[in-house]
């Protein structure tokens, strides 16, 4: 088996730690527009970014999106 991301879940974790998408991209040093992407799936974070967010938002980086198991190979 191997793994794809599914959905960002990034939104959820705003929700829960009360942090506003503008102050989230304060923090990160992005634009608001590039937290709004990684939020409607239209970029994927960087590594980087992933586990600065995780740091920000009390998680691990892995809980920042949904993973999916694909048969090895089968990229979809």
């Amino acid at each position: 088996m191997a793994l794809r991301k599914g959905s960002c879940q990034l939104q959820h974790f705003l929700d829960a730690n009360e942090i506003s998408p503008a102050e989230f991209a304060r923090r990160m040093k992005v634009s608001e527009s590039t937290v709004s992407r990684w939020k409607k799936n239209e970029r994927e974070m960087t590594y980087e970014n992933a586990v600065l967010a995780s740091r920000i938002l009390n998680c691990h980086a892995e809980d920042l999106y949904d993973w999916i198991e694909v048969p090895k190979g089968k990229r979809q």
